[in-house]
């Protein structure tokens, strides 16, 4: 079975996941499978070409931070870098899928699960969910980040709402990591 982990950023999908990796669950990260993507020279090539050299620090190496201000504060960027790394990661959770056992429990944490479409490749959905509010504050203090940019950065992603429609599971996250954990706990009994 493949359980596809999703949430907001700063909803709590990261701390969860890494709950369930300590209870032994095969966990295929997407950020990092991305992460690898942007290091393999043809794909720095094509960034590169896309966003100009204003993106590189003093090492010529893809600099995330200046990535992410520009891609943030313009759709149509965040838009082009999508097109480069979202194929090539759905790519990588399809071959996996396909070679996925009946038996096995794997879990696909890919934080843009619906807006990817590696959604399809899941037996079930989960979301993990928090507020807006509580969501910015944790972006904030988490990458030390102005309020403006963190709200652009929820506002580019899928909404709450049409996530909550198109997931099988929601868990709330408003609370403590130990209120998490447990509700995280329930979920596991009922798999």
């Amino acid at each position: 079975m493949i359980i596809g982990l999703t949430g907001g950023i700063a909803s709590g999908k990261t701390t969860v996941s890494s709950f369930l990796k300590a209870k032994g669950f095969l966990i295929f990260d997407a950020d990092k499978i991305a992460k690898e993507i942007l290091e393999q020279e043809e794909i720095k090539k094509e960034i590169v070409f896309n966003f100009d050299e204003e993106i590189l620090d003093n090492n010529l190496e893809i600099d995330r931070k200046k990535l992410k201000n520009i891609i943030f504060k313009d759709k149509k960027k965040l838009e082009k870098l999508n097109g480069i790394i979202h194929p090539r990661v759905y790519k990588f959770f399809e071959k996996i899928s396909k070679g996925q056992k009946l038996e096995e429990l794997v879990i696909f944490d890919v934080p843009l699960l619906f807006e990817s479409g590696i959604d399809k490749l899941c037996d079930k959905t989960l979301l993990i969910w928090a507020s807006r509010n509580i969501r910015i504050e944790r972006i904030m203090k988490r990458d030390n980040i102005e309020y403006s940019l963190a709200q652009k950065i929820i506002d580019s992603q899928m909404s709450d709402e049409e996530k909550m429609k198109r997931a099988d599971v929601v868990i709330e996250n408003n609370g403590s990591i130990d209120e998490l954990n447990e509700k995280v706990e329930r979920f596991c009994e009922n798999l």
